[in-house]
């Protein structure tokens, strides 16, 4: 055999060794490819490295509730109908009967309990234990009836629990450590329409068909995620083929809107892009700091310069995708760096050696740390530095790996002086995580008695008058306090080879809780 040949038998044999949804080229046979960010931990109660694990979690597992497609009206998925009493305090979910676990067990009424158990319980260090902040038990009624007891109203909890907050099995981890659960992170078990079968760090993960979904087996056979921290590598997979669908920048639209192949999905999302600036650190405890470099970021251009105009200029925490729960009466931030350096001169800092403010022998310099692998989020880190610099701030940029933006982010408080960030959420207002002071992703260490107060008795609060009006005073005070410095409203740019059939209308976190009903043509 000549040497030529055995390379190219070699290559050849490797070839049909990969996994159908890695093999090179365009997607064949059927199997969906998509693409996430970064590793994953799929401990889910604490979602470590959040985005990509989040987005695996949706796929495997199930919720009491999710979003419909189009309207995001809440509809049933592990629970079939609620009802409540005490004006909100008290809630009773009936769930689905014959769902199974994957590997075989029956999900029951004890699942749920043990869930919320260990979301509020502070050892398990759940990323959403402050969601349920009041929770005072679960109750088990029989195996498809639970109960939940606030010490307060909550009337939105059945959109809550729809949000990134999966049942896991009680019969496998009962008495492990929630917190780690390093076997379960191994081999996960869920209730969703696919299941773990393969993982591979740095390259991707394999998910089959769940034959016992209770909703049927799902038309894909099986869904590649691939692991992609370059976003221009997920574009360029886009316009090859090798994916079926994922998120891009708007400065990427241009380049494949030629690709007659695909098609682009635009979703505006509950959610702002902001700078987060650590309360803990010198000198951002100081809100006439933080309102001077809001003053000084001109973030319009950043929007029609970096974003291409796709996205609409933030006013405060609350997106205009709340729909009533936005206030219309706050204004955007004005670029002035006139007020700018006026304030920050109000807040005691002098020029110093260099060009660089200084107050009280220490100077104004900060890092600011950003992700790496997008280049819109590095660029808008950029144009804050340089814009900074004009009052006299010197902003040291760190462009790091995502695992390590995450760990040192999430931290509370954070483990950073500034940092890019964006949180999406539920299509309910309530803030009580991002903030109020205890909030658990609260890593900026926001704090204000009174926007605790009213948070509070706004996630009580019935009246469809009443509830608005406390959200929209609860953004004025936040806007006053400016705790991190809003930019512009997500919009989510989902490319989708038109061979994907049946994909949701719906953000894509969400739209993959609805992956039973996603195929591919053939």
């Amino acid at each position: 055999m000549s040497k030529r040949l055995a390379i190219i038998l070699a290559i050849a044999l490797v070839a049909t060794l990969l996994p159908a949804g890695l093999q090179a080229g365009p997607a064949t046979g059927n199997v969906l490819r998509l693409s996430i960010n970064g590793d994953v931990t799929i401990n889910p109660l604490t979602f470590p490295q959040q985005l990509p694990t989040t987005q695996v979690i949706k796929v495997l597992f199930s919720t009491l509730t999710k979003y419909n497609p189009g309207d995001l009206k809440v509809v049933p998925d592990l629970a079939t109908l609620w009802t409540q009493a005490e004006d909100g305090r008290v809630w009773v979910f009936k769930l689905r009967r014959g769902v199974k676990w994957h590997d075989g067990r029956p999900f029951t009424a004890a699942d749920v309990k043990f869930t919320y158990d260990a979301i509020v319980d502070p050892r398990t260090r759940a990323l959403y234990r402050t969601t349920f902040t009041g929770l005072q038990s679960v109750q088990v009624i029989d195996d498809y009836t639970v109960r939940f007891e606030f010490d307060r109203p909550y009337p939105s909890l059945p959109i809550v629990v729809g949000f990134n907050i999966p049942i896991v099995p009680r019969h496998l981890l009962e008495g492990k450590n929630l917190a780690e659960m390093p076997e379960f992170i191994r081999q996960p078990v869920g209730t969703g329409p696919f299941k773990w079968k393969e993982y591979v760090e740095a390259s991707h993960l394999t998910l089959e068909a769940n034959a016992d979904y209770y909703a049927g087996k799902p038309p894909l056979d099986m869904v590649v995620i691939k692991i992609i921290p370059e976003i221009n590598t997920v574009v360029a997979q886009l316009r090859t083929g090798e994916l079926d669908l994922g998120i891009i920048e708007p400065v990427h639209i241009d380049s494949l809107r030629g690709q007659d192949q695909l098609r682009f999905q635009t979703i505006e999302l509950p959610s702002a892009f902001y700078i987060a600036l650590n309360a803990t650190k010198f000198p951002f405890g100081d809100k006439k700091v933080r309102q001077a470099l809001m003053y000084g970021l001109n973030r319009q251009q950043i929007v029609e310069r970096v974003l291409k105009g796709s996205a609409n200029l933030a006013t405060g925490p609350y997106a205009k995708a709340f729909g009533k729960f936005y206030s219309p009466n706050l204004k955007p931030y004005p670029y002035d760096v006139n007020k700018a350096k006026a304030l920050l001169a109000e807040a005691g800092f002098r020029p110093g050696a260099g060009g660089i403010l200084e107050k009280e022998g220490k100077p104004f310099s900060f890092e600011l740390m950003v992700d790496k692998g997008n280049p819109t989020r590095e660029q808008i880190a950029l144009v804050a530095q340089q814009q900074w610099k004009a009052l006299g701030a010197d902003v040291r940029l760190n462009v790091v790996e995502w695992s390590v933006y995450i760990r040192r982010g999430n931290q509370r408080p954070g483990d950073y002086e500034a940092r890019t960030s964006w949180r999406i959420t539920s299509p309910d207002p309530d803030k009580t995580p991002e903030y109020t002071s205890p909030g658990t992703v609260n890593h900026y260490m926001y704090a204000n008695p009174e926007v605790d107060r009213l948070m509070a008795e706004a996630r009580a609060t019935f009246d469809p008058t009443k509830r608005p009006q406390l959200y929209h005073k609860i953004q004025e005070l936040i806007y006053d306090d400016v705790p991190v410095l809003w930019i512009f409203y997500n919009s989510e740019i989902l490319t989708i080879n038109k061979r994907v059939q049946n994909f949701p209308r719906l953000g894509l976190r969400d739209a993959l809780t609805w992956m039973n009903v996603v195929s591919v043509a053939k």
